[in-house]
């Protein structure tokens, strides 16, 4: 049907009503109905939209949208929004205008009295049409005045209120209504079904996308009718998640059917010529024929049902008698009790010893079931026998302990995608068949508590429970609680009883919350942090919040603590509260006191104390000097009651030219993102763990931290603001399988309680620079009010990943950051610099597997820029576990994301700069070295005198250099010949200091007239100990060529003469020191013999190898586990079958030349073959295009040759575009450990530069090779398809040789495991051009 006969038709269905002033007096209107308003006057006199939110009146046009309009009441006014713009009419001054519909805007709200138009906010004015558009004048002027009377009419196009629910029937059967069969699945189908008022999916909004196109959405589920696009093997009616605004395949047409009033035609606006019709029960795609009774349907409006659903399954059910958000403490009896727990008063994370604290972590009993049905439902009373059940610590993850499975998603839900239903996961949960639909543990433990508690009030405190829980004592309901890594306490004081009590906990794996806790993480359950109890007095402080504001410059500070005493039982009387601050010595520097009276009808005060100090030492990443604020509280007689102690630091955050600068420093922030994982533990870290991770990301020159993608536990915070890290504290609110979500205001509430009881709890934290408002959860209007909450309980900067909407580099909605995920290069070159806003590049250099190169390259362009404040690598630890079900039998292997049921995305999890055991590595080095805070280079060397001059930049903000020294080792041909020392110049930030290094000793001219090489490695260390590391700590380093090492020298022939033998399939040229048998047909090398011995193991000898695995090779990489025979996972080095080989003499030398042709790389190898035992391998490679992995050698050589001595890069493993973090030295290893423990084996453990390599046997006994040319090699018990094809190393059968590879070039690593652009740069590809290297190998003795 054309437009115009839709006109028609809607104009004979839905006749125009004209309707009088007189029909209006009142101000009643119609729901779902579309108006005109009209002014006075027969022309011009239609009111409508205009651009720039501006309100005219014009000559009425049918297809004008601007001139339509919607009428909804609200509290007895009502509210004129355009349908399709949903822009309102409001007063702005004396005019009328339109803005974003607001039911909070007052300006919004209107009164419609005898045909005048009033402002319900200002009565005393009536709306008039003027030259200029619609105006305000008195409302006494208006009365009577032609040019301030408005009609209505009903527009004859039937419309829809997107607030309003309804059923859609079938015309000829009203008792069958469209469905989905009770699903918010993806891709369910829309079908006939028998009206069901409990059936949620029969529950219906349309949404007007213009006047003659809807969005048909779930009233429910949130999932819109679908037409399929452009898969033609649709020919049904599903559903799928829309984007507003977009709407894509989600746009329907509601056309009348002639001579049948109300009665509709359902039609797809992608698909002109057809309409849908009931077909066997489904909604089926057939050819427009408005004659088809089966395609026949009607709209009726109906009242949203309030269908009952248990807690853990309705979104806006998230706590019950949970207490609201408060600052972390710890309430002591007296300052005297509080100072005498010196551990905890010095570093607040350490276990509390304190008579007013009760720790329940410890052995609880335990039950576990498969889904809700099956639960205990009276464990929790007074009596029930739980005598057989399991035991299980806590905090812990029982799927740690054997219970369920671990499951690994990244963008999935482990349950059905029906929020905020919990169902089966269809397909690959079907019926719970891998495991449990939604499993349901039952926890119990007795305690007691001290006599003196007695008269007070008590809390019970839970760190994290994943992902809902009901919480009992004695019996009694105290509460639930939902948001998995948000704190949760109860006042339990009235259920409290002498002697042994009883504590029953009830935890849902799953529940609606866990559709915005869809992180990429492994998914498990239970009370994973820690369980306390604390006592305070009845009347009591129960939240704090320090603030203060630095004087202009920074010498002095205001502060204000503000406290909030809790009077919930109205208990009348006076309390005294005192807040003193103290410095690091224990000096008090300031103290006030505040007395409050109490009343018995006010539940709580609020207090302010104002202090004053001076000289302050302030707060950063680099100096995290802490002062101490003591919090002491008197009763009325002036008795100590209570005191507890916060850490707090004097700093400030400005955004500034869209840069950051904390205390007027710009500041980059080189952080990670880091998960809560541990691979005994699973996601219940230990404090052990924690500090672990804060040292050593303090020790790499990592100097911020995002709390990946939920709060951390409260006591890791301590450690930021103790060890001093820069901390984007981000809420736990990810809903990234279904974003839709973000768009559902009847989640909004909960949405806004993950940010207020993160922003409460944290915001005394010196170390949280900006909240994050989650992550990967869509650009929904959710994050409006949640970005809102944050500003209105704090003043530090927010930012927020999914903020995507208007630009290349991010939209400007509710962040005070544009940011990025994944950037490459180009990206980077573009956008971070002339923002309006800082860019902060939140995920970036995706370290899965052998990954992080071109690092540095980032950093370039980010101190370059004057928008980009820096960002954090993806991510700081692998996720990886040992299994559960091993370690009850004492197996200790790893195991990652495919171990496991599914839906998973492989070995995803695993994208750490350090291992699941956090063994430092490759990755950790190459991130120190781009981090480092000091550029230091070497303009002079004074050849005359011995002296070499280094100069140092510093790149710190607060730190002298002079508070460190420089350590210089000359490296004569890879050996340490030479050590010195000097104290670093003085130069503060920004500025730069030469210091001058004595090298006499090195004699520059001599090392280089002999062709030694000569080196000299420049180190930073620390003069004093810090809190991370002890005096000497390394934070930067840089090697300098002094002299150039030689070509190989030159070897003339002696010993016995070599003898050739030639057969048709192989060449035979040796003595009894050496030995080379090559195979005639492809001209391989099968055996080399020294000494009696032959290196080569099963005729492996030197071939061409273009072949390399490693998860950031997108050629050949498999996301979902280990290859196996797929096409895309060939090996193949493309050669030809045959080579060629001739025996030739050149300089009285017996040469072997060999060349083998291929479609990838053509190799020429000269071998010249030394009577004394010696054998030279001249090898040349010609690619045939720019995408090779290698251009190199690969050999087997003899197993026991096990013991490697190396002169190259290292220590650490090394690439290309991953080698500023590693020296040329001489290291020794093993062939054992050359390979780094990656979680998924891929290729790995190469080093750059070789200069020298020998391979030994445990007697000493080897070979070695030393090298001319640019060189690198790895040594391996495995090929690169080996690693290639397998999950685990564990799993792995060794090769009964060593493989070992000679690169003249391989290939960067790059980022390509995830983003766009962000593979290997083109100057760390392989040159497209002809390349060449030298190896001479003899043997050792």
């Amino acid at each position: 049907m054309s437009i115009n006969n839709l006109k028609k038709a809607l104009a004979l269905c839905t006749a125009a009503l004209f309707c009088t002033l007189g029909s209006f007096a009142q101000g009643t209107f119609e729901k779902g109905k579309l108006y005109h308003i009209y002014a006075s006057g027969d022309k011009g006199n239609v009111v409508y939209e205009m651009k720039n939110n501006a309100v005219g009146l014009s000559d009425y046009e049918e297809k004008n949208a601007a001139q339509y309009w919607k009428i909804s009441e609200l509290s007895g006014s009502w509210r004129i929004i355009n349908p399709v713009t949903d822009h309102a009419l409001r007063v702005n001054g004396n005019r009328v205008e339109v803005g974003e519909n607001n039911g909070s805007d007052e300006a919004q709200l209107w009164k419609y009295e005898n045909g005048l138009l009033i402002p319900s906010n200002t009565p005393s004015v009536a709306v008039a049409k003027s030259k200029n558009g619609l105006v305000l004048i008195s409302k006494e002027k208006a009365t009577g005045l032609k040019a301030a009377q408005f009609r209505f009419e009903v527009s004859k196009y039937a419309g829809f209120d997107d607030n309003l629910t309804y059923l859609i029937r079938t015309a000829t059967n009203p008792e069958i209504v469209l469905g989905n069969g009770d699903s918010g699945e993806n891709n369910s189908r829309i079908v006939a079904e028998k009206a069901d008022a409990g059936n949620r999916g029969q529950y219906w909004n349309v949404k007007t996308i213009d006047l003659y196109t809807f969005a048909v959405e779930n009233a429910f589920y949130g999932q819109n009718f679908d037409d399929g696009g452009g898969n033609a093997s649709i020919d049904y009616l599903l559903q799928w998640p829309a984007v507003a605004g977009i709407w894509n395949n989600a746009k329907f047409r509601f056309e009348p059917v002639e001579g049948r009033n109300g009665t509709f035609i359902i039609t797809s606006a992608g698909k002109e010529g057809t309409m849908y019709a009931l077909k066997e029960g489904r909604m089926m795609r057939v050819e427009k024929n408005p004659a088809d009774s089966t395609a026949w349907f009607t709209v009726e409006q109906v009242e949203k049902p309030k269908i009952a659903s248990p807690k853990w399954e309705d979104e806006t059910v998230f706590a019950e008698n949970k207490e609201r958000g408060v600052a972390t403490y710890m309430p002591y009896n007296n300052e005297a009790e509080m100072l005498a727990d010196t551990a905890y008063y010095a570093t607040p994370w350490t276990e509390p010893v304190n008579s007013r604290y009760m720790t329940l972590n410890g052995t609880w009993k335990f039950n576990l079931v498969s889904e809700p049905s099956q639960r205990p439902l009276t464990f929790f009373e007074n009596g029930f026998d739980t005598s057989a059940w399991d035991e299980i610590p806590v905090p812990s993850n029982w799927e740690m302990h054997g219970y369920d499975k671990p499951i690994y998603n990244n963008v999935a839900y482990p349950h059905s995608d029906t929020p905020p239903f919990i169902n089966a996961r269809p397909v690959h949960n079907d019926g719970g068949k891998n495991y449990g639909i939604n499993p349901v543990g039952s926890y119990v433990r007795t305690f007691a508590v001290p006599e003196d508690w007695d008269g007070r009030r008590t809390f019970i405190h839970f760190g994290g429970i994943y992902s809902a829980a009901f919480v009992w004592l004695n019996g009694e309901y105290v509460g639930y609680t939902q948001g998995s890594n948000n704190v949760a306490e109860f006042d339990i004081t009235k259920f409290l009883k002498k002697g042994e009590n009883k504590l029953a906990v009830q935890v849902f794996r799953w529940c609606d919350g866990s559709y915005l806790e869809c992180q990429d993480m492994f998914r498990m359950s239970g009370i994973f942090r820690d369980v306390y109890l604390y006592n305070v007095p009845k009347v009591s402080v129960r939240d704090h919040y320090i603030t203060s504001k630095l004087s202009h410059d920074r010498y002095s500070a205001d502060i204000n603590v503000n406290f909030e005493l809790d009077n919930r039982d109205c208990i009348p009387g006076k309390k005294s509260v005192k807040a003193a601050i103290y410095d690091n010595s224990g000096k008090l520097l300031a103290y006030d006191t505040l007395t409050l009276n109490t009343a018995a009808r006010i539940a709580a005060l609020n207090g302010d104390i104002k202090l004053n100090i001076s000289d302050i030492k302030l707060w950063s990443a680099e100096k995290p000097n802490l002062y101490t604020v003591r919090i002491t509280q008197y009763d009325e007689n002036g008795n100590e009651e209570m005191a507890f102690s916060t850490k707090y630091g004097f700093r400030d955050i400005e955004i500034k030219n869209s840069l950051v600068y904390i205390n007027g420093e710009r500041v980059f922030f080189k952080g990670v993102n880091r998960h809560d994982t541990d691979p005994v533990r699973g996601r219940a870290v230990t404090t052990e763990s924690m500090l672990k991770d804060v040292l050593l990301m303090k020790q790499n020159n990592i100097n911020t931290i995002r709390t990946s993608h939920y709060p951390n536990a409260a006591k890791m915070y301590a450690m930021f603001d103790h060890y001093g890290l820069y901390c984007c504290d981000e809420a736990d609110l990810e809903d990234h399988a279904n974003q839709t979500i973000s768009d559902r205001p009847s989640w909004i509430p909960s949405f806004v309680d993950r940010i207020n009881r993160m922003v409460l709890r944290d915001r005394n934290h010196a170390s949280v620079v900006m909240w994050s408002l989650g992550n990967e959860a869509g650009n929904g209007n959710n994050f409006g009010p949640c970005y809102d909450e944050a500003k209105r309980l704090d003043s530090r900067p927010v930012h927020y990943e999914g903020t995507r909407s208007g630009n290349d580099y991010g939209g400007g909605r509710f962040s005070d950051f544009y940011s990025k995920m994944y950037p490459g290069q180009a990206w980077m070159n573009k956008n971070t610099n002339n923002l309006d806003k800082p860019m902060f590049i939140c995920e970036y250099a995706h370290a899965m597997g052998n990954a992080i190169g071109n690092l540095k390259e980032y950093w370039q362009k980010i101190e370059a820029s004057n928008s980009c404040i820096g960002g954090c690598i993806w991510d700081w630890v692998d996720q990886a576990i040992y299994d559960p079900q091993e370690m009850k039998q004492g197996i200790y292997r790893i195991h990652t994301g495919y171990d496991y049921p599914g839906p998973h995305q492989g070995n995803f999890c695993s994208n750490g700069i350090v291992s699941p055991l956090r063994q430092e590595g490759g990755k950790l080095k190459e991130v120190k070295a781009a981090h480092q805070f000091v550029e230091i280079t070497m303009p002079e060397i004074n050849r005359e005198y011995g002296v070499v001059t280094v100069e140092i930049k510093n790149k710190y903000n607060f730190t002298d250099l002079k508070e460190f020294y420089v350590e210089y080792d000359i490296v004569k041909n890879g050996k340490v010949v030479y050590t010195g020392t000097a104290p670093a110049p003085e130069a503060k930030s920004g500025k730069s200091g030469k210091v001058w290094l004595t090298i006499k000793k090195a004699n520059i001219d001599k090392a280089a007239k002999n062709g030694e090489e000569l080196l000299m490695t420049v180190r930073l260390k620390h003069r004093d100990a810090q809190t991370f590391a002890p005096a000497g700590h390394e934070v930067a380093l840089q090697q300098f060529t002094l002299a150039e090492r030689a070509p190989l020298e030159t070897v003339k022939s002696k010993g016995k003469a070599l003898l050739s033998t030639s057969s048709l399939h192989e060449t035979i040229i040796g003595n009894d020191k050496i030995q080379l048998k090559f195979n005639n047909e492809t001209a391989q090398l099968t055996d080399l013999v020294l000494n009696g011995r032959n290196i080569i193991t099963d005729g492996q000898g030197f071939i061409y190898s273009n072949h390399r695995w490693i998860e950031n090779d997108r050629q050949g990489y498999d996301y979902y586990g280990p290859d196996s025979g797929k096409e895309h996972a060939q090996t193949n080095d493309g050669l030809e079958a045959n080579g060629e080989i001739k025996v030739v003499e050149e300089n009285g030398n017996t040469v072997v030349k060999t060349t083998r042709k291929g479609s990838i790389c053509d190799t020429r190898i000269d071998y010249t073959i030394y009577p004394q035992g010696i054998v030279d391998i001249d090898a040349t490679f010609v690619p045939k295009h720019g995408n090779l992995r290698r251009a190199g050698l690969i050999c087997g050589i003899d197993s026991t040759l096990k013991n490697v001595d190396y002169y190259a890069l290292g220590p650490w493993e090394n690439t290309v575009d991953r080698k500023d973090g590693v020296v040329v030295g001489r290291y020794s290893t093993s062939v054992d450990n050359m390979a780094d423990p990656y979680v998924k084996p891929q290729s790995s453990g190469s080093r750059e530069g070789l200069r020298e390599v020998t391979f030994t046997d445990n007697n000493g006994i080897g070979v070695k090779i030393e090298t001319e040319g640019n060189v690198s090699f790895s040594a391996l018990q495995y090929t690169d398809e080996d690693l290639m094809r397998a999950g685990h190393y564990w799993e792995m059968t060794k090769r009964p040789y060593t493989v070992v590879h000679f690169d003249a070039w391989m290939r960067g690593i790059g980022n390509a495991s995830c983003g766009a652009d962000v593979g290997t740069l083109p100057e760390y590809c392989v040159p497209n051009k002809e390349m060449n290297y030298k190896l001479r190998i003899s043997p050792v003795k």
